[in-house]
């Protein structure tokens, strides 16, 4: 561990919050135009989902993200991201590309498979011919035949949707690559399938930021743990210490309910 607490620093967060309004969904738009016009929000109508956060994303350190629903994990993945902007604190990122990978995050349902798969990968960064090149991978990948790709994603069971989902930005080698509960993915071929692809997407990609409930995939996958419990860092550090702690809370915590 002592060479990955030596390399470099990727993403450095220090004292960071972010809050939500009750009551409202939080976007990127509505962010930038109460910041832009100087809107305040009552501090009685806010809630911090993050505060005072603390954590360091380190070159060739696989970072696991744990804790209770409700903790923080997704938004704390979105903010690293750069998904979500911050309130409070200081984020440092200093490598350009970046890529959440989210169960069905971005898939419109409203566009054929197809389109969806030009649209994400725009998204992602990738320009339109390198899209056409991968188009015939990323359809063996997810294993949906023309006819499928030509239908729109509404009528896609949630296994299909996740399946194209998954392929496509399991095609995109971004600096940082962060995976956000994306292991429960089809059958159990596919699972098998993608967690492959997923060993080879964080082989590419300079670190890799995971966030997930199975702790033992955490255990194997990780060197370095975050674990987020109400918003706050309740522990961080070795992989395995801190995974060890969560889960013994978990017990404790679901022995008394």
């Amino acid at each position: 561990m002592s060479d990955a607490k030596q390399s470099e620093v990727v993403i450095e967060c220090r004292d960071m919050g972010i809050w939500f309004t009750r009551g409202s969904r939080r976007t990127m738009l509505r962010q930038a135009m109460r910041r832009a016009f100087g809107r305040t929000v009552p501090e009685d109508s806010r809630f911090w989902a993050l505060r005072h956060v603390d954590v360091d994303v380190r070159a060739g350190v696989r970072l696991g993200v744990c804790g209770s629903n409700g903790s923080g994990k997704t938004t704390l993945m979105r903010v690293l991201s750069g998904i979500y902007g911050h309130d409070e604190g200081i984020i440092d990122r200093r490598e350009g590309t970046m890529s959440l990978l989210s169960l069905g995050a971005g898939i419109s349902h409203h566009l054929s498979g197809r389109d969806n798969i030009y649209l994400l990968g725009s998204l992602n960064g990738l320009p339109r011919d390198q899209i056409t090149e991968l188009y015939a991978e990323i359809q063996d990948f997810c294993e949906l035949d023309d006819d499928v790709l030509r239908t729109p994603v509404r009528y896609y069971s949630n296994g299909m949707r996740t399946r194209l989902g998954f392929a496509i930005v399991a095609f995109i080698t971004p600096d940082v690559l962060f995976l956000d509960e994306i292991m429960a993915v089809g059958d159990t071929t596919f699972r098998s399938k993608s967690a492959a692809k997923l060993q080879e997407l964080a082989r590419r990609a300079r670190c890799v930021v995971i966030c997930s409930h199975d702790i033992g995939f955490l255990k194997r996958h990780c060197d370095e743990a975050v674990w987020l419990h109400e918003g706050v860092v309740r522990a961080s550090g070795d992989a395995v210490p801190v995974l060890n702690e969560y889960a013994d809370f978990a017990i404790s915590a679901r022995q008394v309910s």
